[in-house]
Order: structure tokens, then sequence, then C-alpha cells
């Protein structure tokens, strides 16, 4: 069995014993969801800009990607550069 950022049970539970005599025994829910709430934004927010990036690939590929739809102004004189 793995142990969770190389923790044994033993020090787990130590953890688990400062936080609930710092914290008290009343505010650790609270502490929790708001972790949770936190972690569930920030993996949210990674899938919205991983398929807005797929998406916006995917248009270039098929040519699709309109310039003045999306209003951007590209002066005649620019050179397009082949990163």
């Amino acid at each position: 069995m793995k142990n969770f950022l190389f923790i044994s049970i033993e020090e787990s539970f130590f953890i688990i014993f400062i936080a609930i005599l710092v914290f008290g025994p009343k505010k650790i829910p609270d502490i929790a969801r708001g972790l949770g709430e936190g972690i569930r934004f920030l993996k949210n927010a990674k899938t919205k800009i991983k398929k807005e990036i797929i998406r916006n690939n995917i248009e270039k590929k098929k040519g699709i990607y309109n310039f003045e739809e999306k209003k951007i102004k590209i002066p005649p004189y620019s050179v397009k550069r082949n990163n």
C-alpha cells in the first residue's frame, strides 16, 4: 500500500490531533469544506482551459478560425511567423 505523501498512519493521526487542538472540532468541517470547494474550483478552471485550447487548435487545423468573427484586427503589413 502506498503512503500518501510518504506519511505513515501514525504521523497522519498526529497531524489530525494537532489540527483538532489548534482549530477545535467545530471548525475542522468548515476548513475541509473550504479546501474541497477550492480544489473543485481549480479542477473546473483547468478543464475549461484545456477545452478552450483544444477547441482553438481544432479550429486552426480545420481552417475555420475567422479573425473577423473574433474581432481581431490584423494590420496588412504584419508578417505571419511560424513558431
